[in-house]
């Protein structure tokens, strides 16, 4: 969302970013404004709650559930719709506070994540137009229905009833940064825009500024997950480790403090890095190993560089699979290599030898990048958002009149 919030601000508008405490600084950094409101939610405790506890280390799902939900068991059900009660939770636990200086600020236009859904209130109790943005997923979530009637979540109808407004199930409109081919066809109104990398804040290091004398891999594992993970299936990030191992080819691991810890003293042969920005590192790598994150994901889309996706969840198992399609990924389901470690370091050193050795991988990804580059960009997308905006404005006038 950063690059948006870019484009807006230098289109001569204000704007604001209201977040949790634990954002507020992260939000300074990328040069925008953020407002601090009262978040109480504690994601940890409930992602590793007891219906959501294996969410994150799933078997394979069947590849059309999205659209043929009847074909998921009861128990897949059951968490899928725990999962919307977890985003509904969240979205009470801030969505006092968003009011509070929506009120006072009256925004032209919110603009807000795809399952944030303290947006969605916001826009109904002030009456302006929302904007939802996708976050590199291949499918428009609804975790706020049911999977298989549509009807509303009693729960999140609640966060609507609590203001006097009637609910707002969807934004009016998506913003979804996927190239066409990538995305899965919805009725949904969508502005496609060209994905722009925010990565963070940081430097390219000197040895970046020279090309690669060997194929260079990266390895990076993502945050959230590391944070959420609950008890289950083992890491596979062993795994990973020992299947590089060993391989012609510079190997860089992007990780976290916390991460960086898990590889021990000897990384002999290896560069680890903390806090690079994926898209300084990505444009000069042969392959990348990550678990399907959006912002991996489309930061691996939009600088060409094929993909191993070590899926944990349904989400990143339909990317996952919608990349090999596309001849630009190799895809692995993370539970499915668990049940025997040597079996599961063969099949991920088999499937990165493929990316690295068969051209075809890295003709598929830059084909996909040069479909990302077709898209408007961010600032692109400003005059349509203003059209919105003051679509809706006129008609408030109209009526008020």
């Amino acid at each position: 969302m950063v690059p948006l919030g870019w484009a807006l601000q230098a289109a001569g508008h204000e704007v604001r970013v209201a977040v949790g405490p634990g954002l507020t600084d992260a939000v300074s950094r990328a040069g925008l404004c953020p407002v601090t409101v009262r978040d109480d939610a504690d994601l940890v405790g409930m992602s590793t709650a007891p219906a959501l506890n294996s969410w994150h280390h799933q078997r394979r799902w069947t590849s059309d559930w999205y659209d043929r939900p009847e074909l998921l068991s009861p128990e897949q059900r059951e968490m899928y719709a725990a999962l919307g009660h977890k985003q509904t939770a969240m979205a009470a636990a801030m969505v006092d506070g968003v009011l509070d200086f929506a009120r006072d600020w009256r925004p032209d236009l919110v603009v807000h994540d795809a399952v944030t859904f303290a947006g969605l209130v916001a826009g109904a109790v002030l009456d302006v137009p929302t904007v939802a943005t996708l976050w590199g997923n291949i499918a428009i979530p609804r975790h706020q229905r049911d999977p298989l009637t549509g009807e509303l979540a009693p729960d999140f109808v609640a966060l609507f009833e609590r203001f006097g407004v009637a609910p707002k199930p969807e934004p009016d409109v998506w913003i979804d940064p996927c190239p066409p081919r990538m995305g899965l066809p919805s009725p949904e109104p969508r502005l496609t825009t060209r994905f722009v990398p925010y990565n963070g804040p940081g430097g390219c290091p000197d040895w970046l500024r020279s090309p690669a004398g060997r194929r260079r891999v990266c390895v990076t594992w993502g945050i959230t997950t590391g944070r959420i993970q609950g008890d289950g299936d083992p890491d596979v990030f062993d795994q990973v480790v020992e299947a590089v191992s060993g391989l012609d080819a510079e190997i860089v691991f992007a990780l976290s403090a916390a991460q960086r810890e898990r590889l021990g003293a000897d990384t002999a042969g290896v560069r680890v890095v903390e806090a690079l920005p994926l898209h300084l590192l990505l444009p000069s790598c042969a392959a990348v190993v990550h678990q399907g994150g959006g912002g991996t994901t489309m930061t691996s889309v939009w600088s060409g560089t094929p993909q191993l996706i070590i899926s944990p969840r349904p989400e990143q198992m339909m990317t996952g699979d919608r990349l090999e399609q596309l001849g630009a990924a190799r895809h692995l389901v993370r539970a499915e290599l668990t049940a025997g470690p040597g079996a599961g370091i063969k099949a991920l050193r088999g499937a990165l030898l493929d990316l690295l050795d068969d051209d075809a991988y890295a003709r598929g990804a830059a084909e996909l990048r040069g479909e990302l580059l077709t898209q408007p960009t961010p600032a692109d997308l400003v005059p349509r958002l203003e059209e919105l905006a003051a679509s809706a404005a006129n008609t408030r006038g109209s009526e008020a009149g």
